[in-house]
């Protein structure tokens, strides 16, 4: 491993026990409050899963042991339910015939997890309707006279997740939340992006521990050349809509030419720029030029170096870009990173709550 490489994985375990030991202060409440994997977050951990050895079964053994929390919780519906059943009249029955077929999907939800189920884009958003199905359940079940009350009961004894918030039922913890996110690295961006400014502050401990150059080099994952280009020839076998941008420092002229020729053979054109001097744009000079790239194009830049501030300013276009569904083929080259300086990133500076350099894909070579 280079000198780099060895910092970045440093830096990384060391930012990960700071947002461990903050974030557990509070039970991970992010992750328990309606926090959910999105679609284009599917994309990115099953991209993940192929790329990083271990990442499947990691997520595969997650659900599974989801997929038995979520059997209590069903049992308890299904208890719910048939309290209501000798309780209510004749005419609420057809309410609770509904109700049996949500809990029947709810069911079937379960079962899938814990089957080995092929990994791709149908089954994986399939992951996406335990939302609906809860939400369907619970919508019947609080309609229902003394439905909520009668399942907050029945929650309380048999261990459930259920449990009553004001006036309604509160939101689930997310699937994949499992002793920690089970995507790891590829969670969603706006997880990876998030840092909570409540009590404990988790950005003001960091800023304890760590300078902006170290915070930046932590959000880095140490990689081969070989692991950079597998990883752009996946999202090119994967689908276009798998494609994100690539920050990679300490890359050769080989590297380079082989994504080059990767690109040329999916898309129409795609434009090297190669500049001897830092990279550096502000985020709406980046917007604008990347914004403005037609689709059948890919483009890549060459820089002698970049540094953390310019990394958070294109972050921030990047992220502008995603937002608006704009595809993304950029890919950014440095030769090195640029020595720290005394400047650090606003966003850094006044402790904003979203520092953006967690949903990109920053590789720093071996």
């Amino acid at each position: 491993m280079s000198k780099l490489t060895e910092t970045v994985d440093e830096l990384a375990e060391k930012l990960e026990g700071i947002i461990d030991r903050v974030c557990s202060a509070c039970g991970n409440s992010c992750c328990h409050q309606g926090t959910m994997m999105g679609s284009q977050d599917l994309l990115r951990l099953h991209k993940g899963m192929l790329l990083e050895a271990g990442r499947e079964q990691i997520v595969r053994a997650g659900l599974r042991r989801r997929s038995a929390e979520l059997r209590v919780d069903l049992a308890a519906l299904e208890q719910t339910a048939g309290q209501l059943a000798e309780a209510l009249p004749d005419s609420q029955h057809p309410e609770l015939d509904r109700l049996a077929r949500h809990l029947a999907g709810w069911r079937e939800f379960c079962d899938f997890l814990e089957s080995d189920f092929a990994l791709n884009r149908e089954n994986l958003r399939f992951l996406l309707r335990f939302s609906g199905i809860r939400a369907n359940a619970l919508r019947v079940v609080q309609r229902l006279p003394e439905g909520r009350d009668r399942l907050a009961d029945v929650a309380a004894s048999s261990g459930a997740s259920f449990r009553l918030t004001r006036a309604r039922i509160a939101p689930h913890r997310c699937l994949f939340h499992v002793d920690g996110c089970l995507a790891g690295s590829w969670k969603p961006v706006k997880c990876a992006s998030f840092f909570c400014t409540t009590e404990p502050n988790v950005l003001a401990e960091i800023g304890k521990d760590m300078t902006f150059e170290a915070f930046v080099l932590a959000n880095f994952r140490a990689a081969t050349e070989e692991q950079v280009l597998r990883a752009i020839e996946l999202e090119l076998e994967l689908g276009r809509e798998y494609i994100a941008p690539k920050i990679v420092v300490g890359s050769s002229d080989e590297l380079v030419s082989k994504v080059e020729a990767a690109l040329k053979a999916e898309f129409k054109f795609a434009e090297v720029r190669r500049e001897e001097t830092p990279f550096m744009l502000s985020s709406r000079e980046a917007y604008a030029l990347l914004d403005n790239l037609p689709d059948y194009m890919a483009y890549v830049r060459t820089s002698r170096s970049v540094d953390g501030g310019a990394l958070y300013e294109l972050a921030v276009a990047l992220d502008w870009l995603r937002i608006a569904g704009k595809p993304m083929p950029f890919y950014l080259f440095a030769a090195a990173l640029s020595p720290p300086t005394a400047l650090t990133h606003p966003l850094w500076a006044d402790g904003t709550m979203s520092q953006p350099l967690g949903g990109l894909e920053l590789y720093a070579l071996e």
